[in-house]
């Protein structure tokens, strides 16, 4: 069984009891302690609650990541490095500009997802 040893380091940091964290997680004290000392398995909804209350991801609280973050996350900057472009640069091929139409056609790409803007010139 693993040992929890975030939540007692993000517990301590905050400078909160046992019995404090358990009233966060909705649990006994005697349950809160058996998950950090790894003698039971906290349930998904507890780390949920806990992961809440202290900001941080999932992943940190599991050990994935050391980056409270979560996974996915580049350390010298604060934009999530994924496969999905957050940002609005045009990331795609450009509509074809054709003077002759009677629209004007606009093409952004925010956040991953393709706009096309068609209004009558």
């Amino acid at each position: 069984m693993q040992k929890y040893n975030r939540i007692r380091d993000l517990r301590e940091d905050s400078d909160l009891t046992q019995i404090q964290c358990a009233k966060i997680a909705y649990i006994s004290k005697n349950t809160y302690i058996r998950y950090e000392n790894g003698e039971r398995e906290p349930p998904l909804d507890v780390i949920i609650n806990l992961a809440k209350h202290y900001n941080v991801s999932l992943d940190y609280i599991a050990g994935l990541t050391n980056d409270k973050r979560g996974i996915g996350y580049k350390k010298q900057s604060n934009n999530k490095q994924n496969s999905t472009p957050n940002n609005n640069e045009n990331k795609c091929n450009p509509l074809p500009s054709n003077d002759n139409n009677r629209y004007n056609i606009t093409q952004n790409n925010n956040g991953g997802l393709n706009n096309i803007s068609i209004k009558n010139k």
